[in-house]
């Protein structure tokens, strides 16, 4: 995700300079075809053009809104997920008790300690997951290698961790370290956390339709070539503002419909992309701290003005 002042006009050009040599060649082929060829001008007045470009605008427009809809829901989505898993690392570190026994408080403390860590594991699956990524080495550092060797083996990996989860918080109800009214509350945050995976999990599975997708490019292109050819006098070369505003109005086209392609996948670990990253670091910093734990990784910080 881009840091806030860090999208300059460099850093597109830079990002996407593949478009210059596309655009460089559409006005040398036009400026050829203009001054030295003397092919016939399309049937279309700078007014027709004008009412075109702004036709078209509301279409990528509206493509950018649905794109940019998908982004935000993401974020939202993971917003979520952080919010119920600090809530159940509070719960879980105030409500499960042993009470007066003391030969019990070491295991129950022990017990917190591995729910907190497992919730951890958690948020890192869900991203591992999401991005398709198989970095699960670093799981290791959460759960034991059995645990580990088993979630190898599940389908849905973050799914297999929450079910872990309850089964440890129903084992601790049978030794009556949790209170039913602390399960229930427990169990409301397992719903948040499920509902908050599925929604990642459904915005990641369901396409943006390629027609749209396609018809956005088609446009993009096709106003990248008619502008110039529209624009350019028959008669005369490309003066020094056709230079500069043919070009600029040419990236515009180009650069507005490759940003609707990188945010209508929020989870591809792009520059734009949703800070997952980022995200679980903080996560696991607060919570090993609610553990009383002082040797923290450090915070993930920007590199080239990005949030992974």
């Amino acid at each position: 995700m881009l840091v806030e002042n860090s999208a300059t006009a460099y850093s597109l050009l830079r990002q996407h300079w593949r478009l210059l040599p596309a655009v460089l060649l559409i006005l040398i082929i036009v400026e050829i075809g203009n001054d030295y060829v003397g092919f016939d001008r399309p049937a279309l007045s700078l007014a027709t053009v004008g009412l075109l470009i702004s036709a078209l605008s509301i279409f990528l427009a509206f493509r950018i809104n649905e794109a940019y809809a998908r982004w935000w829901e993401a974020r939202i989505l993971w917003g979520n997920f952080i919010s119920a898993s600090r809530a159940f690392a509070r719960k879980v570190t105030t409500l499960i008790d042993a009470g007066s026994a003391d030969e019990a408080r070491p295991k129950a403390l022990k017990l917190r300690r591995e729910l907190v860590y497992r919730q951890i594991a958690l948020a890192s699956a869900l991203r591992l997951s999401l991005r398709d990524a198989d970095d699960w080495e670093e799981l290791r550092g959460f759960i034991d290698d059995e645990e580990f060797a088993s979630l190898m083996q599940a389908i849905n990996r973050p799914t297999q961790i929450l079910q872990r989860q309850a089964e440890r918080l129903a084992d601790a109800r049978r030794r009556g370290w949790l209170t039913d009214a602390g399960q229930t509350q427990l169990n409301m945050t397992f719903k948040e956390l499920h509902d908050a995976q599925s929604g990642c999990e459904r915005v990641r599975d369901t396409p943006f339709p390629d027609n749209v997708a396609y018809a956005a490019r088609a446009i993009a292109w096709g106003m990248a070539i008619i502008v110039p050819v529209a624009i350019t006098d028959q008669s005369n070369r490309f003066d020094l503002v056709d230079m500069v505003v043919i070009p600029v109005l040419m990236l515009s086209f180009l650069l507005i419909e490759r940003l609707g392609a990188e945010l209508r996948n929020p989870f591809e670990n792009g520059r734009n992309d949703t800070p997952m990253t980022t995200l679980c670091r903080a996560l696991e910093r607060e919570l090993r701290q609610s553990l009383g734990e002082e040797a923290l990784p450090p915070a993930i910080e920007p590199r080239d003005g990005v949030l992974m």
